[in-house]
């Protein structure tokens, strides 16, 4: 099977990011982890090695003779404001930017959005993440599967009469970053502020709709200065 018959089952973005990684370390069908083993090791970032190792594992179909892939490592974001983010509540993708900020969706589970996912049962109001969107307007199931996340009733009535206009990803992600705040931001903001304000981490993790708890907290959960602050008055 030729590099690009293994390949045919991933979906047009990851191809496009798996060529980027062929032609890197000028991957040939006789290519073997030995001939690549050297190169990879030297890459310094321990997340793109990380990736990019998963990725040639794929593409090299073994995993027999590959370097040891390294534990993911939080990336740190300035996280915005409250006010930072509500200032978009009038803008064209306010619900999309709110379903990310305050229910914690990633950004292709959010420009899939639509009015009736946003739903109430008694006293309870809650998003069910069906779907996902990706840059080539596909429609998939989100990264992490299905699921519910809690709301308050606050955003349950701003979704239900927020716009849904039609855009992909990366263009939302394009308008959002000329505005001086990412999607990443959001997620992770979310994910610090619930892990503030309460006291049940399996919570937290429900909430991001992650497999495991060690997800949550070592890669999502930020430390912030005043988080620091707060310790030492403790102590």
């Amino acid at each position: 099977m030729g590099i690009y018959e293994r390949m045919s089952h991933l979906d047009e973005a990851t191809v496009v990011r798996y060529e980027r990684v062929i032609k890197r370390y000028g991957i040939k069908e006789e290519t073997t982890w030995v001939d690549i083993k050297k190169e990879v090791e030297k890459v310094r970032n321990p997340n793109t090695r990380r990736s990019e190792i998963g990725a040639l594992t794929t593409i090299l179909v073994t995993k027999e003779g590959r370097p040891k892939p390294p534990k993911p490592q939080p990336k740190i974001y300035e996280l915005p404001s409250k006010e930072d983010i509500t200032k978009f509540e009038d803008s064209p993708y306010g619900a999309y930017i709110f379903a990310m900020a305050f229910a914690g969706l990633r950004v292709g589970e959010a420009v899939a959005l639509q009015p009736e996912d946003v739903k109430k049962l008694g006293g309870k109001f809650f998003i069910d993440v069906m779907y996902s969107k990706q840059h080539t307007g596909r429609i998939k199931e989100p990264k992490s599967g299905t699921g519910r996340v809690l709301i308050p009733e606050w955003l349950y009535d701003y979704l239900k009469g927020a716009d849904y206009p039609e855009i992909l990803p990366n263009s939302l992600f394009k308008w959002m970053k000329r505005r001086g705040i990412t999607p990443h931001q959001l997620r992770h903001y979310y994910a610090t502020f619930l892990v503030r304000k309460t006291a049940n981490p399996e919570l937290v993790r429900r909430q991001l709709r992650h497999s495991n708890l060690s997800t949550t907290l070592s890669i999502y959960a930020q430390v912030e200065t005043e988080d620091e602050s707060a310790l030492l008055e403790a102590l």
